[in-house]
């Protein structure tokens, strides 16, 4: 660990250090006292004190809270202590969340690996986000008994620890604790001025500053440059703000004029390195200047382990700051814009950025912010540009169209699509706006259809982005972060279009404009190529086409693998179509582990559609496995309910499982009452109010309705197609037709079986139907078997339960990924572990199934009914796709 102050500053407190030894027993400690109580060099002393342990230290700032800031720097930082760990620093990067729900998961399953570890978070009154406070609050309760958390912060910050004090799982020290005795305050007054203090003047000292460590340390050096100590402690009083302000500004008048003036003119800076402070202030010498303020103690702390960056204690930068603007008030802009002069000719953009909107020079700053490339979108930086950007007062970028549309493209990026569409919307309707300023507005627009309930909307404002392109080739396109070419913006509204189409219900047009997108220039950008191959794959999977769905899922993650793109959340729909097709095939181990990718993925930027699709898949998983009264309960739901309202096509799907659940526990005429339209016209409203009427023994009703819709039905494609023969054999059955019963089963079989659908039967068909199938497999074989296997599988329930020791659900999340032959390596980053902690998990499965490697785990997985009876066809896929 780096000490923060120079040696004559520090003072061994050996009882405190005893106390806070405490902290490797619990999960969290609280070190809670104002600025300058010591809480910093106390740290810095246990830990010296602690060389068998493992150290994280994160000295917070303003910039970390943001949440995606922030939990790259915690996850980069662990990765001190594993270097795997950096994988999971790449998803921090791109999840708007930050630390949210599914990466703390990971990041507090990781760390069951970890030698003993203390993560120390100094300055965490910097972080205001409730968003990142109530996930840092869960990341703390999730941690396995190896690792302990430290906050250092001047208030108690706003997460809830009734539980862990509680428990006595809580260790705090507050300001009383840290106050300084006599002792100690005469040893630390000592090493600063040189001499000893006369105890006449400790006593008023220790007595005024109520053992406050910066105000003792203040009052040192002040008395090192005042030739009367009875004078200067006779005027010695007040609060602990008083205090600081008085003693701050003894130090500052006790110094020679050349080196106050130095202090002012170095305040402005944030984190200093000898070459800034050099090319700032114009000297050669910041080296010898750095060591002069640590060894004089003027609040300089280092803040790397090498010692090359520093930064001034906050307060006496805060008091600094305050005299510089008071005494030479031209001098702050001048130094801000040669910092930010000296960060942008390295390419240090961040940091750039900030000094010049400290400056004040809006200009500056929004011609820097302009620069910025794909990589915002890429690496998951919209929020930090978005924050740039809307620090610069409206009215100083009012004139700038292409400011309003890149803020508009990032907003929908991170999942504001109402911001997008309004400003978005003005750019579109501004007289001033150019022919390619509407068009970049429009097609960004109609990219906000994975947020909006009203496909319509992206529908229209991506063929308004369209014909603008077509009717004016040789019409100027802003470059915005490099994503707004003529190439990618038809890309853009092509695909949105598809989507939207998709959304509302009109798969015939979605699969049209989707198609017609992959033959679009813009596809050649990885990020947008990965997303459409998810997007098509999604529709396929919706229509029962299970292998082309998964040839083209399967595409879009080994371009994400090759381009780095794995865990961006552009993948989303890749996962989801994956685990739409694991679905239909019964296969629910496929189905969670892709389901889970999925939600992880498209939560990152709170696509609330696909949040929808997810909540369905979820539904009819449950439905697969027997469990309909899930469907019934939201609350039920591993996924929350999104905060806007599904689109017309998922709305369909998701009343329909809701009738398919009632009718299936008996409550066909609840399901009848619960539909919203006297006429149904949706596919899978259609279809549950047959099989409603038919469960209540009412055939000819059935019939008559089948007749009127049964091309609505076939609109869903071959999913379609096999429903209307399975309600053509149940109500053959119940007609007393058997063979034609058997017949209409026995074609539907024939249609689903190259896709290898189970679930159409299972879910979708009920008793009758499965009574039929059970009937054709005694001959046919086959996937009619495979729909009974899985019949017969739910019904001898957990086998996991009877082994001697059951696997644990991360080991078969590990044994679901077995039977493709994803390596080690894939299998580690899918799971979010490193792949020594992968190694230790496949170590266990084979101890738990008796077995010694990993295909006899497979087959012994099988046979136990612990992984899904037909083998996994993704390897398969990859291998044609090479």
């Amino acid at each position: 660990m780096v000490g923060q102050y120079s040696p004559e500053s520090l003072v061994d407190r050996p009882a405190l250090r005893r106390r806070l030894d405490g902290a490797l027993s619990v999960p969290l400690t609280l070190l809670v006292a104002p600025p300058g109580a010591g809480k910093t060099v106390l740290l810095d002393q246990w830990a010296a004190d602690h060389p068998e342990l493992a150290f994280v230290r994160i000295d917070v700032d303003s910039l970390d809270d943001d949440p995606v800031r922030f939990a790259k720097r915690l996850s980069t930082a662990m990765a001190t202590v594993h270097p795997d760990m950096a994988q999971l620093s790449r998803f921090a990067a791109l999840t708007a969340g930050g630390l949210g729900g599914p990466l703390l998961t990971a990041l507090s399953a990781e760390l069951e690996s970890f030698p003993e570890t203390v993560v120390i978070l100094d300055d965490l009154h910097h972080l205001s986000n409730a968003v990142l406070l109530t996930d840092l609050g869960r990341f703390i309760a999730a941690l396995p008994t190896n690792v302990h958390v430290i906050m250092s912060t001047r208030v108690d910050p706003a997460i809830r620890w009734s539980g862990l004090r509680l428990r006595n799982r809580l260790l705090e020290i507050r300001q009383d604790a840290l106050a300084m005795t006599r002792d100690e305050s005469a040893e630390l007054l000592t090493n600063i001025t040189g001499t000893v203090t006369p105890p006449a003047v400790l006593d008023v000292l220790v007595s005024r500053t109520e053992g406050w460590a910066a105000g003792i340390q203040l009052a040192g050096i002040t008395l090192k440059y005042h030739g009367q100590p009875d004078e200067f402690v006779a005027e010695f009083g007040g609060s602990d703000r008083l205090v600081a302000e008085y003693l701050t500004e003894e130090v500052l008048d006790a110094l020679p004029p050349n080196g106050r003036a130095l202090l002012l003119r170095m305040s402005p800076l944030d984190i200093m390195t000898a070459d800034l402070v050099n090319h700032v202030l114009g000297r050669d010498d910041a080296r010898r200047l750095f060591e002069q303020l640590r060894h004089e103690s003027m609040f300089f702390v280092s803040i790397d382990n090498r010692q090359e960056q520093f930064r001034f204690h906050h307060l006496f930068r805060d008091l600094l700051r305050y005299r510089l603007k008071a005494e030479r008030p031209d001098d702050e802009a001048v130094i801000l814009a040669r910092a930010a002069e000296y960060h942008l000719g390295r390419g240090e953009f961040d940091a750039g950025i900030e000094y010049l909107l400290r400056a004040q020079d809006w200009d500056g700053a929004v011609e820097a912010i302009m620069t910025r490339g794909s990589e915002i979108f890429e690496h998951g930086e919209m929020r930090t540009v978005i924050r740039w950007i809307t620090t610069v007062p409206e009215s100083a970028r009012a004139h700038r169209l292409d400011v309003a549309l890149e803020l508009g493209i990032l907003l929908g990026m991170q999942g504001a699509a109402a911001r997008t569409i309004d400003i978005l919307g003005r750019v579109a309707d501004d007289p001033t706006a150019s022919v390619g300023d509407r068009a970049v507005a429009y097609a960004w627009m109609s990219a906000t259809v994975q947020w909006n309930a009203r496909p319509e909307d992206s529908i229209r404002a991506g063929m308004r982005a369209l014909v603008l392109l077509d009717e004016n080739p040789d019409a100027f396109i802003p470059n915005l972060m490099r994503l707004s070419s003529r190439g990618l913006l038809s890309t853009v509204a092509t695909a949105s279009i598809g989507r939207a189409h998709f959304l509302n219900g009109d798969m015939a047009q979605a699969e049209e404009w989707l198609s017609r997108a992959m033959e679009t220039q813009g596809i050649a950008y990885a990020p947008f190529r990965v997303g459409l191959l998810g997007s098509l794959a999604l529709l396929h999977a919706w229509r029962g086409r299970a292998s082309e769905a998964e040839r083209l899922a399967v595409e879009a993650l080994d371009v994400a693998a090759v381009t780095g793109l794995v865990l961006h959340p552009i993948s989303a729909d890749a996962h989801l179509a994956l685990a739409m097709v694991a679905v239909d095939r019964g296969l629910t181990d496929a189905s969670t582990t892709h389901l889970r990718a999925g939600v992880l993925r498209a939560e990152a930027n709170h696509r609330t559609q696909l949040a929808w699709l997810a909540r369905y898949q979820r539904a009819q998983l449950a439905v697969g496995d027997g469990r309909h009264e899930k469907v019934l309960d939201p609350a039920d739901h591993a996924i929350p309910e999104p905060a806007s309202s599904p689109a017309p096509a998922l709305r369909d799907r998701l009343d329909g499982l809701h009738m398919n659940g009632l009718r299936r526990i008996g409550r066909a005429a609840e399901a009848l009452r619960s539909v919203r339209d006297d006429n149904p016209t949706t596919p899978t409203i259609c279809f549950e109010t047959i099989a409603a009427h038919l469960s209540l023994g009412d055939a000819a009703t059935a019939a008559a309705i089948l007749e009127a819709v049964a091309g609505v039905i076939a609109s869903d494609g071959l999913r379609g197609e096999i429903r209307i023969l399975l309600l053509r054999a149940w109500s053959a059955d119940e007609g007393g037709a058997h063979d034609d019963a058997l017949e209409c089963v026995a074609e539907a079989l024939d249609k689903a079986e190259p896709e290898g659908l189970v679930a159409p039967f299972t879910v979708d068909g009920g008793p009758v139907v499965l009574r039929l199938v059970d009937e054709l497999a005694r001959d046919r074989g086959g996937l009619a078997q495979t729909i009974m296997a899985r019949v017969r599988q739910l019904d001898s329930g957990d086998t996991n339960a009877t082994l001697a020791d059951p696997l644990t659900e991360r080991e078969l999340e590990v044994l679901r990924y077995l039977p493709d032959r994803t390596t080690n390596a894939e299998i580690a980053e899918l799971c979010f572990v490193t792949v020594n902690t992968l190694k230790t998990h496949m170590a266990h499965i084979y101890r738990k199934l008796g077995v010694t490697g990993r295909s006899a785990a497979i087959e012994q997985a099988r046979r136990l009914g612990l992984l899904d009876p037909v083998a996994a066809r993704v390897d398969q896929v990859r291998v044609m796709l090479r």
